[in-house]
């Protein structure tokens, strides 16, 4: 049993048979009063976003997860396949678990899995991911109305903001918590 004053983001709890995340964690304290603290946590099954208050002095549940460094290999109608990097055997985890990672997933990516009781219960992606772009808008010169940004497509489906100098065929680092544009890593011009 942990004390709810010490969750950080980052630590996994269990309540009531579902596991969290804890995404935030603030101590608020008033006067003559007991300090509370309020948790922002994911549910690690449905991926919904909780918060959870608690007088300081409350006890919840740790709960330990084995973080396991994997490499994505494919995905088919089974689920998606990683390689342990350690065993070098192959794990499945289900659509599901996988959530929102899937639109930074691509063949070679290193993850980091999350199991609890040899169950795979989520998978955590690195900040930045290199992705190529394979569907950009035209560019035109002058066109700074809107910021001088455009629409691009990547080559998981995800869709994101870019520069007008970027075009079809350049590879763009991502930032995977905000999915914003950060630079352009490669360029498809030789």
């Amino acid at each position: 049993m942990a004390n709810a004053l010490d969750l950080k983001p980052g630590n996994f709890f269990q309540m009531d048979g579902d596991i969290y995340t804890v995404l935030s964690a603030v101590h608020t304290h008033q006067q003559q009063r007991r300090g509370v603290v309020r948790i922002k946590a994911r549910q690690m099954r449905s991926g919904k976003t909780v918060e959870f208050v608690w007088r300081s002095d409350e006890r919840v549940e740790d709960v330990v997860i084995e973080e396991t460094a994997l490499t994505f290999l494919y995905r088919d109608t089974a689920g998606f396949h990683f390689m342990d990097e350690a065993t070098y055997e192959q794990v499945t985890f289900p659509e599901e678990v996988v959530g929102d990672a899937v639109r930074y997933l691509k063949e070679n990516l290193s993850v980091t899995g999350l199991m609890y009781g040899g169950r795979p219960i989520g998978i955590r992606v690195p900040f930045f991911v290199d992705l190529k772009v394979v569907e950009a808008e035209p560019g035109f010169k002058g066109d700074t109305v809107q910021g001088g940004r455009k629409r691009a497509v990547l080559e998981t489906g995800l869709a994101v903001q870019v520069p007008l100098f970027i075009q079809k065929g350049d590879t763009v680092r991502i930032d995977t918590r905000t999915d914003e544009y950060l630079t352009r890593t490669a360029s498809n011009e030789t």
